[in-house]
């Protein structure tokens, strides 16, 4: 019988460190673009805040993922 949930990596360690920062600054640049209340025409965002907070966050959960070994 397995334990646990069998989750295997595709990436080393160390660039699940770095898809943890990139996921993490993507969240703060949605955060921080969303607060902006001034709606200019000419300058609209290519992607909305609220996709960068998801994919941010999702990146986040992978990049964890990548660290379990580490945790042996």
């Amino acid at each position: 019988m397995k334990k646990g949930l069998e989750i295997g990596i595709f990436v080393p360690w160390e660039i699940g460190v770095v898809i943890i920062l990139l996921g993490i600054f993507l969240i703060y640049i949605g955060n921080r673009q969303s607060k902006k209340t001034e709606i200019d025409l000419n300058k609209l965002p290519f992607i909305k805040p609220t996709t960068k907070i998801v994919f941010g966050g999702a990146m986040v959960l992978i990049g964890c993922i990548q660290l379990f070994p580490l945790l042996k």
